[in-house]
């Protein structure tokens, strides 16, 4: 029981969460669909997992999620963004939002989009954990010092479920990516494929237009992205 502590401060501080918005549970609709219910999820805000520093490798620039981000190098030193415990979300402050989509869909932040389309998926791996076999503490175990549990390769024949549960959240933030800025792509289209089983009203394309995404770097290269 060495994380009942920690469970119970969790607890504790989702008094003060909120439901999703009106944008959110609309975004979460073209991705997950009537496979999750978006009413008693709450994201919490301030949570003390933003304290702890970790470090992991740097990830090459082959995925959509990394070519629309300055390229890493070296050892990178982060820390956790989000914990998801149940229904609860529980966002550290450094990136908690009142609303992670204003505006939508006329226009997107793609780091935020990809963000809570993440954290959504675990909330899904939970309310349908009959199927996924999902609970907080297996997605826990597969973080590992110096290891990142949020890389995948899809050129196998796995299904989606044969992934990690936070491969399973990064391959929802990679289609996020791909369907908004190359929908056309090749990689786009395979990773439709391996949601669609599971979500199937996940939508092709991104309600937001191109010119209304906004991405974390200046300098990423699009054309193509995904293809």
């Amino acid at each position: 029981m060495r994380n009942l502590p920690a469970l119970l401060i969790l607890l504790l501080l989702s008094a003060c969460a909120r439901p999703l918005t009106p944008a959110e549970r609309s975004f979460a609709a073209t991705i997950h669909g009537d496979t999750i219910d978006t009413a008693p999820i709450r994201i919490s805000k301030g949570a003390l997992i933003g304290n702890v520093i970790h470090t992991r490798p740097p990830r090459p620039a082959l995925t959509c999620r990394e070519r629309i981000r300055s390229p890493e190098i070296g050892e990178i030193r982060i820390s956790t963004a989000a914990f998801v415990l149940f229904n609860r979300m529980f966002a550290a402050e450094r990136v908690y939002r009142d609303d992670y989509l204003p505006g939508y869909p006329e226009r997107m932040s793609m780091a935020r989009g990809m963000f809570i389309a993440h954290e959504l998926t675990h909330v899904w791996q939970w309310q349908n954990r009959a199927v996924t076999g999902y609970h907080p503490l297996r997605a826990a175990a597969e973080h590992s010092p110096g290891g990142d549990p949020y890389l995948f390769e899809i050129g196998d024949e796995r299904g989606f479920l044969d992934f990690g549960y936070e491969q399973q959240g990064g391959i929802v933030e990679e289609f996020v990516c791909c369907r908004a800025l190359d929908p056309g792509g090749q990689r786009t289209s395979r990773l439709h494929a391996l949601l669609q089983p599971h979500f199937p009203m996940l939508e092709r394309r991104s309600a937001v237009p191109r010119d209304g995404i906004s991405l974390p770097w200046d300098g990423a290269e699009t054309r193509g992205i995904c293809s």
